[in-house]
């Protein structure tokens, strides 16, 4: 008996039975059933072994199935080709990932995981996920609490060797919020540089004339940043999330004498405490298990001569300041595991956006380490105070969003320029950036109005505030989607005031002396505006 696999998809019309009676043909036929899947719109999937002298006969019975509209061959079931299309994406991610279900067996890996653990695909998938990471790993724990974990360094040994990588974990949920599974993405320890630290090379950093500005005040405090460039002290960048620290320290290591030496940038709350320690002051042969043969360099060391950026400093552990103040302090560095003490020639350049001095008191950070960073304290403006730079910086960086995304040069409105200049920028250049590219992502039109920031952006209609100082009066007033004309912002606030005064004084007559006009303007005004009382003392 020559016998073949089958995929058939059954278009049909539902009704009672139907399903039943397609299943009794099968049975009649003696048709080995492997699989079915049934997709609203696209019909039934049935997965068979079939004889292949019995096919013809096998289809044009199923044809005659009442409900039955056409029957087609298919590839692959649905199913399957959900399992290639994962399987492709998991493979295109640059990091390993393992995924396993509530019982911890491994459901998915990529072949970079495969790689880095040194095992098959289908090798994988037949095990328990402590087989291939050892003993409680992160990921069992996110299995079990559902908490997740970032960037665990975490050692594994394979065939007698042990190798370390860096894993994050989180759980997998279902609609109703119980885990099911969880998921981590693993980083050979060895390929972690190429994350978390960069060399940039004279040709591609940053000046001081690439810093988009035209406002007094970063005119007056580039001024003072190139003046301080030409030293050698420490500098202390401060300010809120994307307000451009490292573009200054980059504008600023160009401005100096080092500009022709290296410029080395990390982050210093990427990394856990044993990671960034290592990264920083390098180690000697043997420090640990998977040291490499004759050590390795920190990044102070392969800065000499230069800078080093040392960026988000408020989130550095204790263990850490510690030795970042003797090398500030003594102008040396020690690897982890040595003992020799090795100059470097450095300058140090830290940013950060916490208040370093409410951490001092809560003894989170050490008072002595802050004298030595906050030497030259730069303080950088959100963009909510530069409103006159807005202009520039969004159409400079339409520009470049849009020459990054091969379309035509986009503009901005007179009112879309209004718009984002009302607006609180939380997130500053960063944030006004990331507006920007998703409205050009979703339009093709050359002119942005405001009606694209409204459509795509959660960017908030703007108000007029109109404030007086002691026992005056605070006035919020709503635009609407457009700017308002200078006519219907005066009628608002007259409006305003009028209901303000009378609801005090209760009397037209009373609300004219006290706004120095006659009592038939203050009614001409209610009548106008729709304001009326008739307990009013005319």
């Amino acid at each position: 008996m020559n016998v073949n696999e089958v995929i058939i998809n059954i278009d049909f019309k539902d009704r009672p039975g139907l399903g039943y009676d397609i299943f009794e043909i099968c049975e009649k036929n003696n048709i080995d059933k492997i699989s079915m899947e049934v997709i609203p719109n696209d019909g039934m999937f049935i997965k068979l072994r079939v004889d292949v002298d019995r096919k013809s006969k096998f289809i044009k019975e199923l044809r005659d199935v009442s409900g039955v509209k056409d029957i087609s061959f298919r590839n692959h079931m649905p199913y399957e080709s959900r399992e290639y299309k994962l399987n492709t994406i998991l493979n295109a991610i640059s990091e390993g990932v393992v995924a396993i279900d509530d019982k911890g067996k491994i459901t998915h890996i990529n072949t970079l995981a495969c790689q880095i653990f040194g095992c098959s695909r289908e090798k994988a998938l037949s095990l328990k996920v402590d087989e291939l990471f050892g003993k409680n790993p992160p990921i069992l724990k996110t299995l079990s609490s559902g908490e997740s974990f970032k960037l665990i360094e975490w050692k594994v040994k394979i065939n007698q060797k042990h190798i370390r990588i860096l894993t994050s974990s989180d759980p997998i949920l279902d609609s109703r919020g119980h885990i099911i599974g969880a998921v981590a993405t693993i980083k050979d320890f060895k390929d972690v540089e190429e994350i978390i630290s960069k060399i940039d090379v004279k040709n591609r950093l940053t000046t001081f004339d690439d810093i988009i500005h035209q406002s007094t005040k970063m005119r007056r405090l580039i001024e003072m940043a190139k003046t301080v460039a030409r030293g050698n002290s420490t500098i202390l960048l401060r300010g809120e999330s994307g307000t451009g620290k490292e573009l200054f320290a980059k504008a600023i290591h160009m401005e100096g004498s080092r500009s022709n030496a290296p410029f080395i940038a990390i982050n210093c709350a990427a990394l856990p405490d044993a990671l960034l320690e290592s990264e920083l002051f390098g180690y000697v042969e043997g420090a640990f298990t998977g040291a490499l043969k004759g050590g390795k360099k920190g990044l102070f060391e392969q800065a000499d001569g230069g800078t080093i950026f040392l960026d988000e400093i408020g989130e550095i552990s204790p263990s850490v300041q510690v030795r970042l103040l003797r090398v500030l302090q003594e102008g040396a560095i020690r690897r982890v595991g040595g003992t020799t003490e090795i100059p470097v020639n450095v300058r140090v350049i830290a940013a950060t956006h916490r208040d370093l001095e409410d951490m001092i008191r809560k003894n989170l950070f050490r008072e002595d380490l802050y004298y030595r960073l906050n030497v030259i304290p730069i303080n950088l403006y959100p963009l909510r105070e530069l409103p006159e730079d807005i202009e520039p910086i969004a159409q400079h960086l339409l520009r470049k969003i849009s020459s990054k995304m091969g379309k035509k040069e986009m503009r901005l409105t007179k009112e879309s320029l209004n718009l984002l200049k009302a607006q609180e920028w939380p997130g500053n250049i960063r944030q006004l950036e990331n507006v920007l590219e998703r409205v050009v992502n979703m339009t093709d039109e050359q002119e942005i109005t405001p009606q694209h920031f409204y459509n795509w952006t959660d960017l908030k209609t703007p108000k007029l505030k109109v404030e007086k100082q002691g026992n005056g009066i605070h006035i919020d007033i709503a635009f609407s989607r457009e700017m308002p004309s200078l006519k219907e912002i005066v009628a608002q606030v007259e409006k305003q005031v009028l209901k303000h005064v009378l609801k005090k004084y209760n009397s037209s007559r009373k609300a004219g002396k006290v706004l120095g006009v006659s009592n038939t303007t203050i009614l001409n005004k209610m009548h106008a505006y729709g304001l009326s009382n008739s307990n009013w003392d005319k």
